[in-house]
């Protein structure tokens, strides 16, 4: 990605036309793509340079279908800003996109998207109640099965990590249940993310969680849906992929397979290597002291250099 890749401004007294407006969102596709397959690091700069170039162009005129498409495409720029911020590591920046985001949406379903993803920030900073709250807030304006599957399951996360065992198992029926509904294919470009596999993965880190805070048993069906999860990854959602190989290897050390465990680890290793992406490192924390209670030496060599490098937060 480069930085001179954003559409030429309009000349002055000229109208933003719809020919801006699709080039911000093919560009706004390109650098989500980036940030799935190299994290947020990998392109803060590009999505920065359009934000700048949207700036530039929002004062000029144009018509009032054009304008309100031109709004929805600069939220969507914000909230791949957003979530870039928060994927290096910059909760604050993250924090203050996702609101310029909510400002300029025009769609109730991106509208229930930003506040999934300022839901996510919370949930990863050990806010679960926080982001339960966001999650809810969100379900007020989500319109369709496949949002509210996002939902069901992200609040199905947060009562894991509560302890809640009825509702994170009933939230997560119920995101089952609306996924089976989706039309996944329809889906919004933000929302396109979440597909079968991302539900596998996300019901893994469930029942990671209920591992962790209800019955160290749930470690064997976290395991079952993490493989569905990183065998049906792609290498353009390779972060993902990583996400689920870090919690994969956590329960293979609670199932006492410590040699499974570190066939694992060695693979999340290899990708997070090659991620630009804070958060990524921040998931091995809970595999590393796990690795250390259960005295797996092999596991804890894979990770120790990772953690000691700096986060990324360019």
């Amino acid at each position: 990605m480069h930085n001179d890749a954003s559409p030429s401004l309009p000349p002055p007294h000229a109208k933003i036309g719809l020919v801006h407006v699709r080039h911000l969102r093919a560009m706004t596709s390109a650098l989500r793509a980036v940030d799935y397959r190299y994290g947020g690091g990998a392109c803060r700069t590009q999505v920065q340079a359009m934000l700048s170039w949207c700036d530039k162009a929002f004062p000029h005129s144009a018509s009032a279908a054009v304008r309100r498409d031109f709004r929805c495409a600069i939220a969507e720029l914000h909230a791949l800003a957003g979530w870039t911020a928060f994927d290096a590591g910059l909760g604050g920046s993250a924090h203050r996109h996702f609101l310029l985001a909510l400002d300029f949406a025009q769609d109730e379903d991106l509208v229930a998207n930003i506040r999934y993803r300022m839901g996510r920030v919370h949930l990863h900073h050990g806010g679960p109640a926080e982001a339960l709250g966001m999650f809810r807030l969100a379900g007020i304006v989500a319109d369709n099965h496949h949002t509210n599957a996002i939902l069901a399951a992200n609040q199905a996360w947060c009562h894991a990590e509560m302890g809640d065992r009825v509702a994170a198992l009933a939230l997560l029926g119920r995101a089952h249940d609306e996924f089976a509904r989706a039309d996944v294919d329809r889906a919004a470009p933000w929302a396109a993310f979440f597909d079968v596999h991302d539900l596998a993965g996300i019901t893994g880190a469930v029942y990671t969680s209920l591992a962790s805070t209800v019955d160290p048993g749930f470690a064997r069906p976290a395991i079952t849906s993490l493989r569905q999860a990183v065998t049906g990854y792609r290498d353009d959602m390779a972060r993902s992929r990583t996400f689920a190989l870090i919690a994969l290897s956590l329960n293979h050390l609670r199932e006492g397979d410590a040699d499974e465990a570190a066939v694992t680890a060695a693979l999340a290793v290899v990708q997070t290597g090659d991620m630009l992406s804070a958060r990524t490192r921040k998931k091995l924390d809970p595999l590393h002291a796990e690795a250390g209670r259960r005295r797996a030496t092999t596991v804890r060599e894979l990770i120790t250099p990772l953690l000691a490098v700096p986060s990324y937060a360019a």
